[in-house]
């Protein structure tokens, strides 16, 4: 793979179309200050999605448009094109020849293409990730930039070291998943919310149908004693009217034969003379309770009337109760539609929890896969160093002992030439005085006593420098198993300092707020801190605490609450998601203070870490009605002995609620685990020490060896 050419066009001094090919091996660009060499380079980065200006020698976007001459008018659009030679197959893509291109208009409109089709900006950087190239890449480097690399951050250099690995893909999708296991948690919050919401509106919905049958029922009930009560009247009316037609044909009838009478006693007119007042006063009597049977009548007539209205009446109040009977029904079935449809939004958001929490396990398993393979990684190179030591270590061993080598046999050397300076004397005397030959004889079987002196000696010598080599092969494999492993314990404890440096393992809201925090004094006053680094806790009780407090280690304690409402205010205009506060003036608790206690209570949960006093009703109100156990049997014993009214966790993390609701299982392990983090630091800090004594104290025994 190799830059193969590149084309300009109205991009910064290169107003017409320019093409410059490249071909395999070293290209030079040369010419005088000002023709444009940087350019060339700035283009390069440009197309492969330089967003700073500044970056590109320019204070906005139109600068690297050609701005025209006095000869010539300026361009409306800046093009660059890179085209890459694929046939090895380096970038993930079915092409030989790839072209990106990236345009720009005056009016801030801008676009990518990768071979003529449009793309974005991030396919761009994942078609280039752990190729070594892009705007950020070790593949460009221009002026001052190695000085810059060496004066940055640790962390800003880790990035080119990261890139290099080919281990940059990974920490972005590690990034992804995050940021997606961030959003999954704040839409199961959010459903939550809705749900508790719902939950809360079933109960008075449910009394509300209730009450509505029961007023159905009632109005049933009311409506048949008023019919029974209208056909009641009714038939009394009926009666008193049959009664009173009974009464007037009866006078009728007295009336016709007092007629019949009169008719006869016409004939006897003159016998029944005296009879006639007697008669006459009669039929006025007669006529009187006729005219009062009439005036009854009439009376029982209006009645009737009356009656009639009030049926009539009472049918339009029948027609009405049953339009609100009808009208009632109608609200019933729309509250059992609403209620359906609740139900069904009930089981639609518990199936989309069910696969939220199977989406969020998926993330978090392959975020555990990409974090198994990035400390895979940083094992190999750590490997990968050791045996560099370890054969630097090796060679110079081996060149202290053939230097000590060459030293003993200088030593012998010398030795001989001494004790052959001693022969040649003594045979010259031997030569020159024959007198003392018995005495030469004597000088020699002193001279071979000393020499098999001096040889075992020597022998013995070369006894205690083979020990003294063994023993400081042996150091030697101490120390670097020590260095080892104080470079391991290192490079964890700058690992956790970087992640508690960068708030990692926080959620998106509350790590961009200690943040802010940092940077800002005037935020930051009144803030003490997040629950987790507040409160210090053994390890082995780390996983029942963490599993007590929940999401609520995360929790930012303030002073009071206006502190909190500030904090409030900031995320809510910086768009940046929901927290928790819990400040000290307005947060109280209580501490359980009798139960009855079984085998196995560890002790309330309050008690079993360590923080300062006055956060003490923060912590309770958390905390002071949890009891730890150590088992899940003493558990179920402790929550039947106090009739399930606390909390209790035990040290494996399992718990049983108040409410009777068992929770537990495996914990997952975490890479960073916020509760314990300061801890941890603390723990290999004080190991980093230990060992660095030991290599010290062994360098030393090395040294008197030597």
């Amino acid at each position: 793979m190799y830059l193969k050419r590149l084309e300009l066009q109205g991009f910064k001094s290169f107003a017409d179309k320019t093409v410059l090919e490249f071909k395999p091996g070293i290209t030079s660009v040369i010419g005088p200050n000002g023709s444009g060499k940087s350019n060339i380079s700035d283009s390069i980065r440009w197309v492969l999605g330089e967003q700073s200006m500044k970056s590109l020698r320019g204070s906005k976007a139109e600068d690297i448009i050609f701005a025209g001459t006095q000869n010539r008018k300026s361009l409306g659009f800046a093009e660059a094109s890179i085209i890459i030679d694929n046939s090895d197959g380096k970038l993930p893509i079915e092409y030989n020849e790839v072209t990106v291109t990236r345009k720009i208009y005056r009016s801030g409109e801008t676009g990518y293409f990768i071979n003529k089709v449009p793309c974005r900006l991030k396919d761009i950087l994942e078609l280039f990730m752990d190729t070594g190239i892009g705007k950020d890449g070790y593949s460009i480097i221009g002026q001052g930039k190695i000085d810059e690399i060496l004066s940055n951050k640790s962390e800003d250099r880790r990035h080119i070291f990261e890139e290099a690995a080919g281990i940059v893909k990974y920490r972005t999708r590690k990034m992804e998943s995050e940021k997606k296991l961030e959003q999954t948690k704040l839409n199961l919050l959010r459903i939550n919310d809705i749900l508790a919401e719902i939950e809360g509106q079933l109960d008075p919905l449910k009394m509300q149908s209730e009450k509505a049958k029961k007023f159905l029922s009632l109005r049933e009930e009311l409506k048949n004693i008023e019919i029974g009560l209208f056909v009641f009247k009714i038939n009394e009316y009926k009666e008193k009217i049959s009664k009173v037609a009974e009464d007037l044909k009866t006078l009728e009838d007295q009336e016709l034969a007092e007629n019949t009478k009169l008719e006869e006693g016409q004939s006897q007119k003159e016998e029944l003379k005296n009879k006639i007042d007697e008669l006459t006063q009669a039929i006025e009597d007669m006529q009187n309770i006729g005219f009062e049977s009439k005036t009854k009548i009439e009376q029982i007539n209006s009645q009737i009337g009356i009656s009639k209205e009030r049926i009539s009446n009472n049918s339009a109040n029948i027609e009405r109760l049953q339009k609100e009977i009808e009208e009632l029904k109608v609200r019933i079935q729309e509250f059992n539609e609403e209620k359906e449809n609740k139900l069904s939004k009930r089981e639609n958001l518990s199936k989309n929890k069910e696969k939220f929490e199977k989406e969020l396990k998926e993330k978090e398993e392959e975020l555990a896969k990409l974090s198994e393979k990035l400390s895979a990684k940083e094992l190999e190179i750590e490997d990968k160093k050791k045996k560099v030591e370890l054969d630097t270590d090796a060679r110079y061993e081996r060149l202290s002992e053939i230097n000590t080598y060459d030293v003993n046999f200088e030593n012998l050397e010398k030795t001989k030439k001494n004790v052959k300076q001693e022969l040649q004397i003594t045979v010259s005397e031997l030569d020159s005085n024959r007198i003392k030959k018995q005495d030469i004889a004597k000088n020699f079987l002193e001279i071979d006593n000393t020499r098999n002196k001096a040889i075992k000696k020597l022998e013995e010598i070369k006894d205690k420098k083979e020990k003294a080599i063994n023993a400081i092969k042996e150091y030697d494999n101490k120390i670097n198993n020590l260095t080892a492993e104080y470079r391991m314990k290192e490079s964890r404890c700058k690992f956790l300092q970087e992640t508690e440096k960068d708030k990692d393992g926080y959620i998106k809201s509350v790590k961009s707020l200690l943040l802010a925090c940092e940077k800002d004094s005037n935020l930051n006053k009144g803030v003490e801190g997040v629950l987790a680094s507040l409160i210090s806790v053994d390890k082995k009780y780390e996983t029942a605490i963490e599993m007590c407090l929940g999401q609520s280690m995360q929790n930012i304690v303030t002073e009071n609450e206006n502190d909190a409402k500030k904090l409030i205010e900031y995320l809510r205009n910086n768009n940046l998601g929901r927290a928790s506060f819990l400040p000290i003036t307005s947060v109280k608790g209580k501490k359980l203070e009798k139960f009855k206690k079984v085998d196995g209570v560890v002790g309330i949960a309050s008690d079993l870490i360590s923080y300062n006093k006055k956060y003490q009703d923060i912590i309770l109100s958390l905390l002071g009605r949890t009891i730890i156990v150590e088992k899940m049997d003493n558990a179920i014993s402790l929550a039947k002995a106090n009739d399930y009214s606390f909390r209790i966790v035990t040290l494996e993390g399992d718990v049983i609620n108040p409410s009777g609701a068992i929770s537990g299982g495996s914990v997952a392990q975490k890479t960073v685990n916020i509760l314990g983090r300061s801890r941890e630091i603390e723990e290999i800090k004080a190991k980093l020490e230990e060992i660095k004594k030991q290599i010290e104290k062994t360098k030393q025994k090395v040294r008197l060896l030597r």
